[in-house]
């Protein structure tokens, strides 16, 4: 089995990716949907984090609202820390036991779509990383628009990653997306036959 680490920061491109990997016949997990999970009642991340956060970041379900959570720890970057300490470990398990399962399957090709998969210390998890990449007033248009938040807000999830240079830096590949959305999916379609079976 051969496992993708796709990162890159916010408004990217790396969800787009993503679903053209998974339209190809890839299992994507996308970290997102794993915090969803974990975020649900009755797991031990909701437990630690209503215990550290309060229980103003749940919604009327009981589900930890991530919206409100987002406005408290993108503002300090202290809490933002002591969550990530929190679901990180959490996450990086249950995509370990996740992988176990598709090897037991015969799975041949898993992508893990994970944003800040170096600060999360997940990159162990993945033969190869690859991280989409995005000229910066490209990423603020496109993340205002998608999410209906302001500058400041995007700036401030961009200060809490990492870098580009630094993603470049550590990555197997640089997948540069600064042009259509048929242009990237024709660059994906190429790479998507050089990846070793």
């Amino acid at each position: 089995m051969f496992v993708i680490g796709l990162t890159g920061g916010i408004g990217t491109g790396k969800t787009e990716v993503a679903r053209v990997l998974k339209e190809l016949g890839a299992v994507v997990i996308e970290s997102d949907r794993v915090a969803h999970l974990l975020y649900e009642p009755g797991t031990k991340a909701h437990r630690a984090i209503v215990e550290r956060f309060g229980g103003g970041v749940l919604d009327d379900s009981g589900v930890i609202n991530r919206k409100s959570l987002g406005e408290i720890v993108f503002a300090d970057t202290v809490k933002r820390l002591e969550l990530e300490e929190i679901v990180w470990p959490a996450a990086k398990q249950w995509i370990a036991d996740r992988l176990e399962n598709e090897e037991i399957r015969g799975t041949q090709l898993v992508v893990i779509e994970v944003p800040k998969l170096y600060d999360a210390g997940w990159d162990d998890l993945v033969d190869t990383v690859w991280t989409v990449e995005s000229p910066g007033a490209v990423i603020s248009q496109r993340v205002v628009a998608r999410s209906g938040i302001d500058e400041s807000a995007v700036e401030a999830i961009l200060a809490a990653q990492l870098t580009r240079e630094d993603r470049e830096a550590k990555a197997d590949l640089v997948i540069e997306n600064d042009k259509t959305i048929k242009d990237l999916r024709n660059r994906i379609l190429t790479l998507w036959e050089a990846i070793p079976r």
